[in-house]
């Protein structure tokens, strides 16, 4: 037999939890977490994307000595930077280690294009070369919405755990300000890829 005060407990806990925002809290912890693997989606993408752009790069190379080891020294660097993206993704790094590692990629990335249409002015007017170049704007764009859309869930996650009631709750189920994905100091400078004289 149940006693009668016991008989009210379960309903009363389930009353009280519902009333501090645990199911809310989950339900935002559960947005920011995939608002975050859309970016990461999308760094990997812009990872695939790389290989077919120093593809098309190397068959337009008319294997000229010095010209050639220029690209390979900005090829070289643009694998290491993928490299860093993909083990920061695939050791689910947090924000800041992302942003870094996706600003050394744009980096060398950038380096790379210059590099190559400088030593390759007939890349230009590639359509692979071109393509690829709008698919890798294209996922850049992407990649802004995904930050933007993390760091709107963020927000109001964090914003949330912070009002009471949910803050009682928050601090008995551990659930902690989570942090935005913030451009590292390099990274807030606009990218600039020269093409050279564009006609």
């Amino acid at each position: 037999m149940i006693r009668p005060g016991l008989r009210w407990l379960a309903p009363t806990l389930a009353l009280l939890l519902s009333g501090c925002g645990y199911n809310r809290i989950q339900e935002l912890d559960e947005r920011s977490e995939e608002m975050r693997a859309n970016i990461e989606a999308e760094l990997l993408r812009r990872n695939d994307l790389i290989p077919n752009l120093v593809a098309t790069v190397e068959q337009a190379a008319a294997f000229e000595r010095e010209t050639f080891t220029r690209v390979a020294e900005a090829r070289a660097g643009l694998t290491r930077a993928r490299e860093q993206v993909a083990q920061a993704v695939q050791q689910d790094a947090d924000p800041g280690a992302l942003s870094r590692a996706s600003a050394a990629l744009s980096d060398n990335l950038r380096l790379f294009l210059n590099v190559a249409v400088e030593a390759y002015p007939t890349l230009r007017a590639n359509q692979n070369f071109v393509g690829l170049q709008d698919e890798l704007t294209e996922t850049e764009n992407r990649l802004a919405v995904a930050r933007r859309d993390y760091n709107e869930s963020v927000r109001t996650y964090n914003t949330y755990i912070r009002r009471f009631p949910q803050l009682l709750t928050a601090k008995v189920i551990g659930a902690g300000r989570k942090e935005p994905f913030a451009a590292p100091e390099a990274a807030q400078q606009p990218p600039r890829v020269e093409f050279g004289d564009r006609k």
